[in-house]
This record gives C-alpha cells, sequence and structure tokens, in this order.
C-alpha cells in the first residue's frame, strides 16, 4: 500500500471514529439508558469532540471528499439533540430591583486559587458577594470565620451545615434576605459532599432553594499527568456513580417539597453529563438563556468546565445570567435573577 493511500486510509478511520463517538455521546445522553463510564467521561470532553469532528469535516471538503457528510450528520445530532456549550443571549437583560437574585459561589473555604492565601483571598471574596448585592447567597465549601460573620451582617438570615455528629462535610451556607421558614440538610451517604435546603418566605409566597455540591472530580492539570491512566479512569468513572446516587436522593426530596424551587450549586460535572440531564429534568438552566459565551465556572484552563449552575423552576420568569471572571476561588461566581408569576 502507499504512502498517500495509508493515510488517506487512516483519515478515514479517524474521521469515521470521531463521528461515531460523537453520535453514540448524544444517543447516551438522551435516550440510551444505560450506564457506562466511558460514555460519562467522554461528556467531559465532548466540547473537543466537537471542534474535532468540525475540523475533520472541514478537512474532507477541502479535500473534495464525500465523507465530509460524516461529522456534518453527527454535528448536526448533536447540536439537535445536546444542544451547544456556546451561547449567545441577544435579549438584553431586564432585571429590576423587585426581581429574585441568586449568586451561586464555590469559595474553597477561602484558601484561594492556588496562588493566593486566606488573607489575600478571603476579604476580596466577601466583599466581591456584598458588592453584588444579590438577595440570595448560596456558598460551597465556605468557612465560617469571625471575616465571614461579620461582612455577611446585611444578611439577616443564614443557614449553615457542615458538621452533624461524628461526620463532617464541606461546609455550605445559604444566606437570605428573605425570612428562611424552614431549612435542612440531605446528608449524602459515604461522602463529604452535601446538599442543604431553605423554605424562604418571599412576600406570600414560599420558595425552597436548594444548594448542592455533588460528589467532587478532585483532579487538577498536574494530576493528569501524574496520575496512571487506568487508576484515573477507574476513580472518576466510581465518582460519577456516587454523583447519580445523590441526583436520586436530591430528585427524591424535591417531589415532597409543598413549594416551587430553584436548585443551584457546584454539580461538578458538565451540561452534557446525565448527572446535569436528570437533575435538570423540567428546570430551566439560567445561563442557557440569558447567559453568554462558553461559561465556563472552573478555574481550570485545559478544560473549559461549566459546572456551576443557577436551575429555576419552569413557571419563573429568567431576566439575567452573569458570569464573573473573578479569580479569587478555584470556580468562577454566576449570578441569575427571576421573578414569581403573577396570580
Amino acid at each position: 500500500m502507499k504512502r498517500s493511500s495509508l493515510f488517506i486510509f487512516a483519515a478515514k478511520g479517524v474521521l469515521f471514529l470521531l463521528s461515531f463517538l460523537l453520535i453514540a455521546a448524544c444517543l447516551y445522553g438522551t435516550i440510551w439508558n444505560a450506564d457506562i463510564v466511558f460514555f460519562d467521561l467522554l461528556a467531559l470532553l465532548l466540547p473537543y469532540l466537537v471542534i474535532a469532528n468540525l475540523f475533520s469535516g472541514l478537512l474532507a471538503v477541502i479535500l473534495r471528499s464525500r465523507y465530509f457528510l460524516l461529522p456534518v450528520a453527527s454535528l448536526l445530532i448533536w447540536f439537535f439533540t445536546l444542544g451547544s456549550f456556546w451561547v449567545l443571549s441577544v435579549a438584553a437583560s431586564d432585571e429590576s430591583t423587585d426581581d429574585i437574585s441568586i449568586l451561586s459561589y464555590n469559595v474553597q473555604e477561602l484558601e484561594g486559587n492556588y496562588r493566593m492565601t486566606y488573607a489575600e483571598a478571603a476579604p476580596k471574596i466577601m466583599d466581591f458577594v456584598l458588592d453584588q448585592n444579590a438577595k440570595i447567597v448560596c456558598f460551597q465549601e465556605y468557612a465560617n470565620t469571625q471575616l465571614t460573620r461579620k461582612k455577611m451582617m446585611a444578611y439577616p438570615y443564614e443557614y449553615h451545615y457542615g458538621h452533624t455528629g461524628n461526620k463532617t462535610y464541606a461546609p455550605m451556607a445559604i444566606y437570605s434576605k428573605y425570612p428562611i421558614l424552614a431549612a435542612g440538610s440531605l446528608d449524602f451517604p459515604n461522602s463529604n459532599n452535601n446538599a442543604i435546603f431553605t423554605d424562604l418566605l418571599i412576600n406570600k409566597d414560599t420558595l425552597r432553594v436548594y444548594n448542592v455540591h455533588l460528589q467532587s472530580l478532585r483532579f487538577r492539570a498536574g494530576s493528569l499527568k501524574r496520575e496512571n491512566s487506568v487508576r484515573l479512569f477507574n476513580r472518576l468513572g466510581k465518582t460519577i456513580r456516587k454523583q447519580k446516587e445523590q441526583v436520586d436522593i436530591l430528585l427524591a426530596h424535591t417531589k415532597s417539597s409543598p413549594y416551587p424551587y430553584i436548585i443551584c450549586g457546584d454539580f461538578n460535572n458538565t451540561q452534557y453529563s446525565k448527572v446535569y440531564r436528570k437533575l435538570k429534568g423540567d428546570l430551566r438552566d439560567s445561563f442557557l438563556e440569558k447567559g453568554n459565551g462558553l461559561g465556563r465556572t472552573l478555574l481550570f484552563k485545559v478544560l473549559p468546565f461549566r459546572i456551576d449552575y443557577i436551575l429555576i423552576d419552569p413557571d419563573f420568569e429568567i431576566t439575567s445570567h452573569t458570569n464573573y471572571k473573578v479569580e479569587y476561588s478555584d470556580h468562577y461566581p454566576v449570578r441569575a435573577s427571576f421573578r414569581l408569576p403573577e396570580k
């Protein structure tokens, strides 16, 4: 076989493989009722798989090959099933002072973004949060310190959770300018991650707010190079299975809610994962409706992950969404505003 023929054969093989993986990932994320770790992990890399199919299709067009139809078909299937990871919101924000606003932020216990100390990061984080003036603030990996207590005095109502008996969870908190009627914790088993909720009295209505921190993936750019690939695959697969169990616990709890609810927090997975899609259900993703760009929420240069979300009751009107590029933690904060339906 000539070198040119061998190259063409290999190029076709790569093109077929990329198209197959993208189509399979779309089916797995929507109608394929199965749990396969490989495709769960592929969801983390799906934006790159989309880009690879785009370039392979362009190359096939340049080479005038009819095989360009394969990546085109896979990209169309992706776009109409899972949706784009890039959002362009043409509608301007129409938030008013009467709207309900919520800020979600994983603050990494205020220890900074690997380049900052607690003394540097903590006041910057708290000042930033206060500047946004959201009516509800949900913290993941919080730290209840003298500084945070002093800074958050602007919020008259609060609920903290991190320790129960002999069990310690990554601390979480919900601050509110609305009265808290009730609050509680879901206490995820065999995990340091957790979800908490508060029932808030807003005028004459009651709204339940879930603050969620699903099982952590726990990998950094350096660990991808150092860790054995088989061990990394197995560990991430185990983590995603744990996330699915936690989602089932959370969804079971929402079914007993007497009030409409929103879910926000750090899901530790992408919008293409079964974890996100199952948790989202009929709720509306504020970023997809009012956001712009990639919406990256994790300070991780290798992959533009969006793993922090605000999911809102479908009967509410979303009026704004903002991703903030402040590098005080290993996460970027997100904020959304919405209105309750008129009665």
